[in-house]
This record gives structure tokens, sequence and C-alpha cells, in this order.
């Protein structure tokens, strides 16, 4: 499903009463089947931008059209908004609340019309998609789990609606580098397999890998969106790369300075793996 945003605004305020800006004048388009990474420094406004899209606020002013419905129009099916999209904020463990993993990786199903033999079917393959044995863990209790479990607990919850859109706010901060390649992947294979996949991170180098399109956020307003490789080259002009620079892009940037200027666009360690071999089998120290 693709996602439409227009002149979208949203500001509150601090205990003081002061008020602050959160997102200024956003527009952007997300087509359907998209990989979107959202980055940008803390504070940027990202966390409001997927809470807006998700439906958990209002904007100030503008317009969020998923499918070409305005998901803010009191006409609007909520119910249908939360069939359609799935979100896992940040330390998504604290998500978790029921008694038993399987009344948890349930409850997005409360309303979904499903059988009661269909929602455990679907809560099975949420389940053994993240890596459980249904029957060793469905009586469990989701916060006797360690923490890695949980968080894979949540996704499951998360997954289990199968969603048309799914929002990830930093899913991979706290992971090792095992479980970031392996969540990574999953969500890849979500992509391919049709889901729209949204997500927010800090992770330079999973954003340049693995996204399609960037929207980069700058004090509420959106400074630059497009394909993700075109997005960082700009981002690496922009006040010396500090809105963005992936490790591969510093290292290029560090081997210049040495007289070794590589002769193609770097983004990722493919491309400087890459690069590195096109010029030291020319010879090309400059």
């Amino acid at each position: 499903m693709s996602i439409k945003i227009e002149n979208l605004s949203y500001s509150y305020r601090q205990h003081a009463g002061e008020k602050v800006d959160a997102l200024k004048n956003v527009s952007c388009f997300i087509a359907a089947g998209d990989f979107v990474g959202i980055m940008g420094h803390t504070g940027c406004g990202k966390t409001t931008l997927i809470q807006l899209m998700a439906g958990l606020r209002s904007p100030i002013s503008g317009r969020i059209y998923i499918n070409g419905e305005d998901i803010n129009a009191k006409s609007y099916d909520r119910n249908s908004l939360r069939q359609t999209v799935g979100v896992m904020f940040q330390d998504p463990e604290y998500q978790l609340f029921a008694t038993t993993v399987e009344k948890d990786v349930a409850f997005g199903l409360k309303y979904s019309g499903l059988s009661p033999q269909e929602v455990t079917a679907r809560v099975q393959w949420a389940l053994a998609t993240m890596g459980f044995d249904f029957e060793k863990v469905r009586f469990q209790s989701p916060l006797a789990l360690s923490g890695g479990e949980k968080r894979r607990v949540a996704i499951a919850g998360v997954i289990a609606t199968k969603p048309q859109i799914l929002i990830f706010d930093e899913p991979i901060a706290g992971l090792d580098p095992y479980g970031r390649e392996n969540f990574l992947q999953f969500v890849s294979q979500m992509n391919k397999a049709g889901t729209t996949i949204i997500m927010v991170s800090h992770n330079m180098e999973a954003l340049a890998e693995y996204t399609k399109h960037l929207l980069v956020l700058d004090k509420g307003r959106l400074i630059d969106s497009g394909p993700t490789r075109e997005v960082f080259a700009r981002l690496k002009q922009r006040k010396n790369g500090s809105l963005g620079q992936t490790e591969a892009q510093r290292i290029a940037t560090l081997l210049a300075e040495k007289d070794l200027v590589l002769s193609s666009a770097v983004v990722t360690y493919d491309d400087l793996l890459s690069a590195l071999k096109q010029e030291l089998a020319g010879g090309a120290l400059r």
C-alpha cells in the first residue's frame, strides 16, 4: 500500500508551556512495496512522523493518505488501519503485557474476524517465522524470556496481523552484529514478498545496504529524499557529511586525502571493496 503525505505539521507544548514544532510542512510519497529509511539527528521528528503515519497522533495540519484514503477523516475505518499498518517502536519488549506468549502475539488479531483456529494458526506462523517452537513457548510468560527473545515475540505480535505496511523505530539498536544481520535479512524478505517497509535508524550502514529510498529530517523539516545512494551522495557534500555518512564513505574520504582517489561513488562496504580492487588493479595511486 502506498502512503502520501501532504504538508504535514505537528507541534506540542513542553511542561514549561513552550511550543515545539516537531514537524514542519512535510510532504513525501512512499510507493507500495518500497523499503524506505528515515534518518536524522535525535529530536528531528522521525518518531513523530511514524506515529502520525500509524494514526497514533493527529496532525496539526496536513493530510496522510494510505492507498488514497485520508486516515484522519471522520469516515475512515480505524480498525482497518490497525490491520493495515504494523508498528514496532524502540524497546519493543516493553510492548509485551499478556500472561502468555500465545496471548500476546494473538492480541492484534482480536478484531480480525478470524476464527479461533485461524488465530492459532496465524500465531504459530508468526512465532515460527521469528524462530520459536510454538509448543515450547505458547504458555510461557513473555516477561520471563531473555531480552532478545522478548524482542522477537514483540515482532511476532506485529507480523501476526500480516500488515501491508510495517514500520520500525530503531529496530536494530542494541542488537549484536549477528542479531542485526538476521533481523535485516528477515525484513528484506518481508519487503521482497510485497510488504511496504519503513525503518527509522541511526545505523547508516543498514540504511545504505537495505533501503531503496531515504527520507532525511532536520529540525522537523524534510531536507532531502530520493533513492538511497543518491541521498547519501548528496549528504556527503552537506556540512561535511554531519547529517549522515556511512563508514565506507568516511574511509573513501580518508583514502582520497592520502592520494588514493576512488573512481566510483562509494556508499556501502561492497562499493568500497569493488572500487579498491579496480584502483589497485590499475595501479592508480595518484
